[in-house]
């Protein structure tokens, strides 16, 4: 018997006969009478659940209705969240096509086929003991088989488009099926330019998705190579100071006859052999007569180690040739390798004066070196270009921006943009469209680009311009990509873009960083009142309304009219959706729940960078009372100098001497390039003695926390030893050997203990 001649749920026969009645019935309409065919797959779902009730012995008078039914399985764990969710999307459909005599959407039926089929495998799988191998599910088919392809034309593709019906029965657009990108061959015709789009797919299958998949780290676009610059990485590309200063110092040396050794300083993943890559492309006559070398770790020769090879590299600049040596050379190199190489004890040749270059350069000190040139020498370094920048208004990121932008941009000469068009035109529609569509919204892009400045700063992230597209990817294209007119309500909620955002945290990073900033996790008055209208108000329409300030996000709230409609986890899942999405929509919101003192912490650091004394000052003081906090303070300038006891506690006088003399003050608005912490420095009166603090955002909010009254533990000492050392040397400072007072807690008394002009002790009551 054929897998149409046995309806798809005949299974239920036995252990449900009403249920299964129901879903063949449903089957039979779905394609004559969508609106019956809903109202059939709401009785198999009422079928299911009294079923369920009676055999687990269930008596609950007061829970009749469908939706008190769910709420009370899914509360005590009778039914898991995902068949929770089935049963409330054909709960909410038929409800639509009880009350709305104008509801007849195809669609909404094949949505409830497929919840069918998941409850029914669920149910048979749980409720009873049988082995029957289940058969795998199938989109139901029109019964007339004769007709097929008329009927499909008239009530499917009318729907989805001319491919709709090849997408519907595909169901999912999948990533795997998507052919790899070939990239364009180099013309020797100059003037060539290869097409944006290189429109070679199968009818059905998606541009705008196989665009998005190059955004990966497992694309082949991933892979950095310093001799390769391909057409889709040079319109990615985006300028960064770090090159333009590169280029101006080619420039600077283009006549030059001395030997050059410039020195590209970073980590892994910073951009060098992009950079690299870029400069051979686009400015060949830069770079002409330079060697470069992008991985000085590599080994020319088996027998030889990373030490051994870079000497063999940069021979021609030891203090032995340097002198008469005419070579060009550019080296990306590590910077933890460029430390031992000149510290390391070499065989043949000595690296001195390359040695002293790089210690004059400041490269491994605290101070900020962006670049720095003297004789032979150049030296750029990585570190010292911040991905973003600071503003007294706030930090902001145009490199970053411009790479979004680069996305996101609604033009012709933007390949994801055109991707989009050829989708719609020929109707492909998924989550992942929606999503796209989403992030073209210039405010959802700022935020998203304030969350990532926010990661590094608390985090310490470093994000490559390769990491960051990955995150755009993985914010966009969630794991199941399904023609968004088939998805569930609850499915569109799960995969939209606010939800891969902040729950995805397992993909990398970066996502894991972002899930600790959820805005589901703040307390706040604005929260809770959002919270009071949600689970109060009947007509959701206006909280919709006031709250989501985006035509996309809101087309995915409309469906949903008041909380009745929702059960415990449909509205948590709804909830946090609508929190998500408000604070990436509404500019208003999102600056009511920002976090305070990570913006005080990010003023300050620019007020630091640009010697705004006042400002400077008052930091100062909230760090003083921080200081006193931390240990203990009896009264005014008294530091406790031992721990909590019951019996007593010495304390003694401690006068902190700021110091601004290590600040070096820029005149710019704008800062680029910075050190992320602020440093602090105090003194005995003495410049030279000056003590130095460098607070970061973490250890700046743990302050803030003690000012505010809380008593470090044991893991914060441990999370914060610089501090706790801090202390201790600024303790030196006080007057302790001069004076001292005495605590005794128990009845609040306090004697001083001090020395006499004869050099005796006195001990005195206060």
């Amino acid at each position: 018997m054929s897998s149409q001649e046995v309806f798809f749920l005949s299974f239920l026969e036995d252990i449900n006969p009403t249920a299964a009645q129901s879903a063949k019935k449903m089957q039979e309409l779905i394609y004559e009478d969508p609106s019956s065919s809903i109202m059939k797959a709401r009785l198999f779902a009422e079928a299911i659940l009294s079923d369920i009730f009676e055999l687990e012995k269930i008596q609950e008078p007061y829970v009749n209705t469908l939706y008190e039914k769910i709420s009370y399985l899914t509360r005590n764990d009778y039914i898991e969240r995902e068949i929770q969710k089935s049963f409330d999307t054909i709960r909410l459909s038929g409800n639509k096509a009880a009350h709305d005599g104008q509801f007849n959407d195809i669609t909404e039926a094949f949505k409830l086929h497929k919840e069918m089929y998941k409850i029914a495998v669920w149910f048979y799988e749980v409720y009873t003991s049988e082995q029957l191998k289940l058969p795998v599910y199938e989109l139901p088919k029109p019964r007339h088989q004769e007709n097929i392809e008329d009927i499909v034309k008239k009530q499917l593709l009318d729907l989805f488009g001319p491919e709709g019906l090849k997408i519907a029965q595909k169901e999912t657009i999948s990533e795997k099926e998507e052919p790899q990108f070939v990239e364009e061959i180099a013309s020797p015709d100059h003037n060539y330019k290869p097409s944006l789009l290189n429109k070679d797919l199968e009818k059905g299958q998606s541009y705008l998705i196989r665009e998005l998949n190059r955004l990966k780290d497992s694309s082949k676009e991933a892979i950095e190579n310093a001799n390769n610059f391909s057409t889709f990485k040079d319109y990615m590309h985006v300028d960064r100071n770090i090159q333009l200063d590169l280029e101006n110092i080619l420039e600077r040396n283009k006549d030059r006859e001395k030997g050059n050794l410039i020195l590209l300083c970073g980590s892994v993943g910073d951009g060098k052999s992009h950079l690299l890559a870029y400069l051979k492309e686009k400015k060949p006559e830069l770079i002409k007569g330079y060697k470069t070398f992008n991985d000085a770790t590599e080994s020319f020769s088996p027998d030889k180690d990373a030490m051994e090879t870079l000497e063999e590299i940069l021979n021609n600049f030891s203090d032995e040739k340097i002198e008469h040596s005419t070579q060009k050379v550019i080296l990306a190199i590590n910077m933890g390798v460029l430390h031992n190489f000149i510290n390391v004890e070499h065989k043949e040749y000595s690296y001195k004066t390359l040695k002293h270059f790089i210690e004059q350069s400041d490269l491994f000190s605290q101070s900020i070196t962006t670049y720095f040139s003297d004789e032979n020498f150049d030296l750029l370094s990585f570190g010292d270009y911040q991905s973003y920048e600071l503003t007294e208004k706030g930090p902001n990121s145009p490199f970053y921006s411009s790479l979004l932008k680069k996305v996101c941009n609604p033009s012709e000469e933007n390949p994801f943009y055109l991707a989009l068009k050829e989708d719609k035109k020929n109707e492909i529609n998924s989550i992942v469209h929606a999503n796209y569509k989403l992030l073209q919204n210039k405010f959802v892009q700022e935020q998203i680009i304030q969350l990532i400045i926010q990661t590094i700063v608390r985090k310490k992230l470093v994000i490559s311009a390769r990491a960051f597209l990955n995150f755009i990817a993985d914010i966009l294209i969630p794991d199941n990509i399904q023609n968004i007119e088939l998805m569930s309500k609850f499915d569109v909620l799960e995969f939209s873009l606010p939800n891969l955002l902040f729950n995805r945290k397992e993909r990398s990073s970066i996502l894991q960083a972002l899930s600790q900033l959820d805005p589901i996790h703040h307390r706040s008055v604005f929260i809770d009142q959002l919270v009071v209208e949600l689970s109060t108000l009947n007509d959701w329409d206006t909280v919709i309304e006031n709250y989501i300030h985006e035509e996309t996000t809101k087309s995915w709230f409309k469906p949903f009219i008041s909380k009745d409609n929702l059960t415990d986890y449909s509205f948590n899942l709804f909830f946090e959706t609508f929190i998500r999405s408000t604070f990436l929509t509404n500019e208003k919101f999102s600056s009511n729940i920002a976090d305070h003192n990570y913006l005080n912490f990010l003023k300050n650091l620019y007020y630091f960078n640009v010697g705004d004394k006042k400002r400077i000052k008052s930091f100062y003081d909230e760090i003083k009372i921080a200081i006193f906090k931390w240990k203990g303070s009896p009264k005014k300038d008294y530091i406790y100098l031992d721990k909590p006891s019951e019996k007593y506690r010495l304390a003694q006088k401690l006068e902190l001497k700021p110091s601004i003399s290590h600040l070096r003050p820029s005149t710019k608005e704008i800062i680029e390039s910075f050190k992320s912490f602020i440093t602090l420095a105090y003194n005995d009166g003495k410049q030279d003695n000056n003590i130095f603090l460098d607070i970061d955002f973490p250890l700046y909010q743990l302050l803030m926390k003690v000012q505010e009254g809380y008593c470090p533990n044991r893991k914060n000492e441990e999370d914060a030893i610089k501090f706790v050392e801090f202390i201790e040397k600024l303790m030196a400072f006080g007057d302790k050997k001069k004076e001292m007072l005495v605590h005794f807690p128990k009845d609040n008394r306090f004697y001083t203990i001090k020395r006499d002009t004869f050099d005796s002790f006195v001990f005195e009551r206060e």
